[in-house]
């Protein structure tokens, strides 16, 4: 376990700051890739070496600016929420959600389908009758804006889900860029441990009720602070 995740101390002490300003970062979203194990936060090893080091003097910036605060309900704003999408199988639900999108320089449908199907064809992403997409990190796709698609379909299909359960909606997530990509796979984690947030999400809300509805689970799981 220790060779894969980093405690607080370990990343307080590779940044050069106390821990107190750690939980701080956690509890404010400027950090990534953390995740609670046992009640303690604990950072993916090779992912935040590579952020911290990014954080460094003389250290090249990212290509595209990231938002550490970046929320779900900014990525929805971003991207959509889709109801009644058509499709009898995974890959015609794919491209009615790629072509509902509006055009833009950097959204390569084809190059995104081959990175979500590559990613699917390794596991599927649907559990629960809720599928988790997103790129395969083998075949990275990033936007100019980080985006998520919630996308509610006409009738289940079948994604070869694990436990056998017919897809009812899906969450799509489209990245700028890696940093942001872990920032929000981290909330949808969380989140989907929730059994009040998969209820909500489940009734099918108007549009801005369900934006609504997300801002108050994301604040009350990710705002409570260091203690929490």
């Amino acid at each position: 376990m220790d060779r894969i995740f980093i405690s607080i101390k370990g990343v307080a002490e590779k940044l050069g700051v106390s821990e107190k300003t750690i939980y701080r970062m956690v509890g404010d979203n400027q950090i990534p890739f953390a995740v609670k194990i046992g009640g303690q936060w604990r950072f993916k090893a090779d992912e935040i070496v590579d952020w911290i080091d990014s954080q460094r003097p003389g250290v090249a910036a990212p290509r595209r600016n990231t938002d550490h605060r970046l929320s779900l309900v900014d990525a929805l704003e971003n991207g959509a929420v889709l109801y009644r999408i058509h499709g009898s199988n995974r890959d015609e639900i794919i491209d009615e959600l790629l072509a509902a999108q509006p055009y833009s320089a950097s959204f390569d449908a084809k190059a995104i389908k081959i990175s979500l199907l590559s990613r699917e064809s390794v596991a599927s992403s649907s559990l629960d009758g809720i599928a988790w997409m997103w790129p395969d990190q083998a075949l990275p796709v990033y936007l100019e804006k980080s985006m998520v698609i919630l996308a509610f379909l006409e009738q289940p299909v079948d994604f070869k889900a694990l436990d056998g359960r017919k897809t009812e909606l899906l969450f799509l997530v489209l990245p700028a860029n890696n940093t942001e990509m872990a920032i929000l796979e981290r909330k949808l984690w969380r989140l989907s441990m929730s059994a009040a947030f998969l209820h909500g999400i489940r009734e099918q809300l108007t549009r801005k009720r369900l934006l609504e509805f997300i801002a108050a689970q994301e604040n009350m799981l990710f705002h409570q602070g260091p203690g929490a």
